[in-house]
């Protein structure tokens, strides 16, 4: 389970920071796939995608925060054990049945983290040395 989480959320971190997003439209639909929908839309003011699958089941949601509205509380949480690294950015995951899943970007002079969040765990998932 674990597992099939945490390749979601790579693969959506990495879909999420290398594709445009809708920019004034509050959702746009993107072309049918063989496996589904992904829906562009604004929920609370954040970029989301959420994916559905070919007979209308929702997937996923992903919401993307942006430095202006990060979650105050998310950011404390994680501060509290990186508090050396400063918050670039936030991706809050939901799927069916399961308690929403947070990865936060963290970044000082000599790394940049990823560090998976949940209601009771903070896990370092990846950490990056700059050169």
């Amino acid at each position: 389970m674990k597992t099939r989480i945490l390749a979601l959320l790579f693969g959506a971190t990495l879909l999420i920071a290398s594709s445009a997003y809708a920019s004034e439209d509050k959702s746009s639909k993107s072309a049918k796939s063989v496996s589904g929908y992904v829906v562009h839309s604004i929920i609370d003011g954040r970029q989301a995608r959420t994916a559905y699958d070919k007979k209308g089941k929702w997937v996923y949601t992903i919401q993307q925060y942006s430095i202006d509205n990060l979650d105050a509380n998310i950011v404390d949480r994680v501060r509290s054990v990186y508090y050396a690294y400063g918050v670039t950015g936030i991706q809050k995951v939901e799927q069916p049945g399961m308690a929403p899943v947070y990865i936060v970007h963290l970044e000082n002079t000599k790394s940049i983290k990823l560090v998976r969040l949940t209601d009771d765990e903070i896990e370092l998932v990846q950490d990056f040395v700059k050169g």
